[in-house]
């Protein structure tokens, strides 16, 4: 809380637990940490995890009375979806939303941008504006980063096409 005071920052939209610790005790109490700024200190609207597994959200999980999570913030891309969308799925059956961070990261290298390159051309897309709707269409969102106010406004323009399921196929054999 002193960094907060220290920028002159007194709410928060949300903030994420990341990396969670090495046992379920360790997990239920640090959640319970972010709960006490949520509901005492009122500092925070919305909570959220950063690589949680399935087993790790269900030790917060398993407390009824516990604030359920709104994000829970994964490696997902083209590149990397280990297990396909089973863990979207895990997320999505409780009401949490699977955010793919570095969604980019390794899909723009040869081995994926010629299949990614070939499908944004039916579109007129760009191989990262394919990649990014795949994670839509998987049942993510994404977080991206950019210096470029091109490259932002293109990653944000994925929500006027949809790939079709054989498409969608073939970007998920990828990896």
């Amino acid at each position: 809380m002193d960094a907060m005071s220290v920028g002159a920052i007194d709410h928060l939209d949300m903030i994420m637990l990341d990396y969670p610790g090495p046992n379920d005790d360790s997990v239920r109490g640090q959640w319970r940490a972010f709960e006490e700024m949520k509901l005492m200190d009122k500092t925070v609207d919305d909570l959220a995890v950063s690589n949680f597994s399935a087993e790790q959200l269900d030790a917060i999980l398993s407390n009824e009375r516990s604030i359920r999570p709104t994000v829970n913030q994964l490696p997902f891309s083209v590149a990397y979806h280990p297990g396909g969308t089973r863990l979207i799925d895990y997320n999505t059956e409780r009401n949490i939303l699977v955010q793919s961070w570095s969604p980019l990261s390794r899909v723009l290298r040869s081995d994926f941008s010629d299949l990614l390159e070939a499908i944004g051309k039916r579109y007129n897309k760009s191989p990262a504006q394919v990649g990014l709707r795949w994670i839509v269409q998987s049942g993510a969102s994404f977080c991206t980063q950019s210096r470029s106010r091109t490259h932002f406004a293109e990653d944000l323009n994925v929500f006027d096409f949809a790939l079709t399921e054989t498409e969608m196929d073939a970007i998920s054999k990828l990896a």
